[in-house]
């Protein structure tokens, strides 16, 4: 009897110390997650959704083991990014606003927007000067007939087409602010995101560039992480830590400590906005998920807000068209 006891707790303990060697052996190879390169030093577009999912690996760190965090060898355009993603050699994951096209690839999308849609709010770089112009429009078809800049490849691109702006395109992010300063068209609509944060990079540049003060544009047009669909256990693992973020309060807290002043700097209840619908969302798209969205005009429990710029004053609780 107590041979085979001992027989017994030998097997257990073998047993053990091999599962023990396989899981060391798992740990010792971390996930690598290899993101889309920046255009150059000063573009800051990515720094918020890298630093997000920084913080979603290190909410899975118990469960899915270490994780290295790399950088493609060289920017790429979406078209190519869309390649190279499908591939996973090169680039593995990336954080971009969707499109039609990418939602019904290969790719996994993880349908939680990483930046609760502010990207969705729109604020125009115009030239010095132009503001009066801007200033007397009071419908958005007198804004469709003013030429704006776009990106060829941009999702936004295709939203504003299908929505009759009138459009001029450009193929190289850096040359669409010279495009602006040279009259090629008037307006530059930049996420809320992205528009104070390029305006103070390159107005030493561009000294007649403004921000134009009296709208916004709005339609939805949510940013998700796609991940390789050679690398389904990463776009476990990110869905998993994002869930995690949302449901302990973390992704409320670090999405405000990075857009709390770029909120402040909006003055939301000055403006007109202009609201639209996007045609090109798909039935995927969460948008009843009060959680995963921020709303300006809004203070309700569980939802990114910045009431504090709508709440007080003559324009207290405003929704421009």
């Amino acid at each position: 009897m107590d041979t085979k006891g001992s027989a017994m707790r030998y097997l257990i303990c073998l047993l053990a110390g091999l599962l023990s060697a396989l899981a060391t052996s798992a740990g010792a190879a971390p996930d690598v997650f290899i993101l889309d390169a920046p255009v150059n030093a000063i573009d800051k577009r990515n720094d918020y959704t890298d630093k997000l999912l920084t913080q979603i690996l290190r909410k899975t760190q118990a469960k899915y083991g270490p994780f290295r965090i790399e950088y493609a060898p060289e920017y790429m355009q979406r078209d190519r990014l869309l390649t190279e993603l499908k591939k996973g050699d090169v680039v593995n994951i990336t954080a971009k606003a969707t499109r039609p096209d990418w939602e019904s690839s290969e790719l996994i999308p993880i349908f939680i927007p990483v930046d609760k849609g502010i990207t969705e709010y729109r604020i125009a770089l115009i030239r010095q000067g132009d503001q009066e112009r801007f200033s007397k429009l009071k419908s958005l078809d007198e804004l469709k007939k003013i030429p704006l800049g776009v990106g060829n490849g941009w999702s936004t691109r295709q939203v504003f087409q299908k929505l009759d702006f009138t459009l001029e395109t450009g193929s190289d992010w850096e040359g669409l602010y010279q495009m602006l300063m040279s009259k090629r068209f008037d307006y530059f609509p930049r996420a809320l995101s992205e528009v104070f944060v390029e305006y103070d990079d390159r107005i030493g540049r561009f000294p007649d560039m403004a921000i134009e003060n009296s709208f916004m544009l709005y339609f939805p047009l949510p940013k998700y992480f796609f991940v390789s669909p050679q690398h389904p256990r990463l776009a476990k693992r990110v869905e998993e830590g994002f869930k995690m973020m949302i449901n302990d309060g973390s992704f409320d807290k670090l999405f405000l400590d990075h857009h709390r002043e770029l909120i402040a700097r909006a003055s939301f209840c000055t403006r007109k906005i202009f609201r639209m619908e996007n045609p090109l969302l798909s039935d995927k798209t969460p948008l009843n998920v009060a959680e995963y969205w921020f709303d300006p005009f809004s203070g309700r429990k569980g939802r990114a807000s910045a009431r504090a710029s709508c709440n007080s004053g003559p324009h207290a609780g405003a929704r421009a068209n």
